[in-house]
């Protein structure tokens, strides 16, 4: 007897779908909140408004009245806004192009930027305090461009190794340019100092939930800075 050939392409067979295991495409992060370019645009002249006061000052005396005095103003429009929804309601409107929405309720950076600012003129080194305000005015906007663009691995809450990295990086040319152009260090030392300041401004920007990382930003960068300058030979 002869066999029977079946041609396998006249069967009517559905077969079974077989399951492949889910690959997650690589892919940025969704952004916390969407780029704002003019909250940006502020952020970085408000460091240059800052470093050119920690220039110009004539004394730290000076330098103490003027950051009390903002700082002051400032804590007074907060408790303004908390005494009276429509004072709140007249500020946002006025500042909504640099303000958050969450920082209706809540007391908003620019404040706890001047609060560090008074910080820095009691107690940093005016070097010090210059690569505060600079790091935060550069590196933290670059950081969230960045993050916002190419971040992929989540470290902490929305934060990605890709900004934290790039804070790092912008963060240390900027403060090697500040030192460049007002202190004249030997080229290791500066390095030292811009890498230690930067590298610690990048640790607070990620870990900072509870207290405004426009406080924690400059006030860690000042004190690394300054000990990191300790161990550089006077000239």
């Amino acid at each position: 007897m002869s066999k029977s050939t079946v041609d396998p392409t006249v069967l009517d067979i559905e077969l079974p779908a077989v399951p492949f295991p889910s690959v997650r495409a690589s892919a940025p992060m969704p952004p916390a909140r969407p780029e704002n370019w003019t909250r940006s645009l502020f952020h970085v002249l408000s460091a240059l408004v800052a470093l050119v006061m920690l220039r110009v000052v004539p004394s730290r005396g000076w330098l103490i009245a003027a950051s009390v005095s903002l700082c002051v103003w400032a804590w007074s429009c907060e408790i303004a806004r908390r005494l009276s929804p429509a004072v709140n309601e007249r500020m946002m409107k006025f500042f909504s192009r640099v303000a958050h929405p969450m920082e209706r309720h809540r007391v908003n950076s620019s404040t706890w930027y001047l609060t560090a600012l008074v910080g820095l003129s009691l107690f940093a080194p005016f070097q010090a305090a210059e690569l505060g305000v600079v790091i935060l005015g550069l590196a933290d906007p670059a950081a969230g461009f960045i993050g916002r663009r190419i971040g992929r691995t989540k470290i902490l809450a929305n934060r990605s190794l890709e900004g934290t990295l790039g804070f790092f990086a912008v963060g240390t040319l900027a403060a090697l340019a500040t030192l460049t152009a007002f202190h004249g260090l030997p080229l290791p030392a500066m390095l030292l100092i811009a890498s230690a300041g930067a590298a610690a401004g990048a640790i607070a920007e990620l870990v900072s939930s509870r207290l405004d990382d426009n406080f924690t930003i400059p006030v860690t960068v000042a004190i690394a800075s300054s000990i990191a300058g300790a161990f550089v030979p006077a000239s």
